[in-house]
């Protein structure tokens, strides 16, 4: 049991950052030593909300983490802004859960890579569906070779809320330049993650892109703003080992809320799994002289899975972990991100 406290630094007071904030509260030696937000009024209101001293609600992620007390950081924010925000922990040597996409664009990715290497950092980045416990089932499953060899991961994750009936606003999500992609880096990223968690590298991608609605509504404006980022996002791949992988992803999916579902199938069964219903997984193998099949929905406790943030603290803390998503995890991320994008725009397979 450890017996040091941690003091947490929050960058990022929206729904994510009260997310993490009440994650963080179910782990019992840490607590929020300072927040930052560029909105003073929300660094206010949840300063007031924490009890914080004023010396310890920033609106300048800098101050935050060069701050002495606080001994790791908890991001949150626009994907612009990740580049800024590891680049300074790196040179600051503060620990750092950062949410994704790692980055908007491989060289920004690259760059990183090469201060990280220069002056490595325990860092975490939020590929949170590892820790659902189908995902961490299906891992056992694949390790033990249940499945036998594993010859395709199909994936979709699909949301209805950007179809046009909902006239979903213009958000940063919508802006190439805040954010790199559209629906690919949104939550497209988490598939891309989902292959690597259960099958390993990819070794070459195919992509198509394409944006369903060009237009949406800036309610600060009043005007209608031009969205340059995708919002259908497919790709075919090769991961390692010649297994083949197929997934696509959009927010134009009536009748769905979160459907992140994952097949693998290998040899000697199939398995499927989805993150709406995290504590199942369905099995179906052959086997015997008479290839007997077998179906079986398998529950499992949620309470038998580490929470991602405590998977973090034991990591800082020097207690292993299998599943932690690194540094090196975003960086690899984007690295398939990128190559679907250019891979979209040209109409070129490319190698990784």
């Amino acid at each position: 049991m450890s017996t040091k406290h941690w003091n947490v630094g929050i960058i990022g007071l929206g729904g994510i950052g009260d997310y993490h904030m009440n994650n963080l509260a179910k782990i019992t030696n840490t607590s929020v030593g300072a927040i930052c937000d560029v909105n003073a009024k929300a660094v206010e209101g949840v300063g007031d909300r924490l009890h914080l001293p004023a010396a310890k609600r920033y609106t300048d992620y800098r101050a935050i983490i060069a701050d002495p007390d606080i001994d790791f950081l908890i991001s949150g924010v626009s994907n612009k802004f990740h580049y800024d925000i590891l680049k300074t922990a790196i040179a600051c040597g503060k620990p750092i859960f950062s949410e994704k996409p790692f980055t908007r664009t491989i060289e920004e990715a690259d760059d990183l890579l090469q201060l990280y290497e220069a002056n490595p950092i325990p860092c975490m980045i939020g590929f949170s569906y590892r820790y659902r416990p189908c995902f961490q089932y299906v891992k056992g499953l694949v390790a033990d070779g249940t499945l036998g060899r594993i010859r395709h991961i199909a994936a979709h994750y699909l949301q209805e809320e950007n179809a046009p009936m909902f006239n979903k606003e213009y958000t940063w999500r919508f802006n190439k330049e805040m954010a790199g992609s559209g629906i690919l880096a949104d939550i497209g990223s988490h598939m891309v993650d989902a292959a690597r968690f259960f099958v390993g590298e990819f070794t070459q991608v195919s992509g198509m892109m394409t944006t369903f609605t060009d237009r949406r509504l800036n309610k600060r404006t009043g005007e209608y703003a031009q969205v340059d980022v995708d919002d259908f996002t497919g790709f075919q791949s090769v991961l390692e080992g010649g297994v083949m992988g197929s997934f696509y992803t959009h927010k134009n999916a009536i009748g769905t809320g979160n459907q992140f579902n994952v097949t693998l199938f290998g040899d000697l069964g199939t398995v499927r799994m989805s993150v709406e219903k995290p504590n199942e997984v369905h099995l179906t193998l052959r086997s015997g002289e008479n290839l007997q099949l077998t179906e079986s929905v398998i529950h499992l406790d949620e309470k038998s899975v580490k929470p991602m943030l405590q998977d973090f603290v034991d990591y800082l803390e020097q207690r292993n972990s299998s599943s932690l998503p690194t540094l090196m995890d975003g960086y690899r991320n984007q690295q398939v991100l990128q190559a679907i994008i250019d891979s979209a725009q040209d109409g070129i397979t490319r190698r990784l």
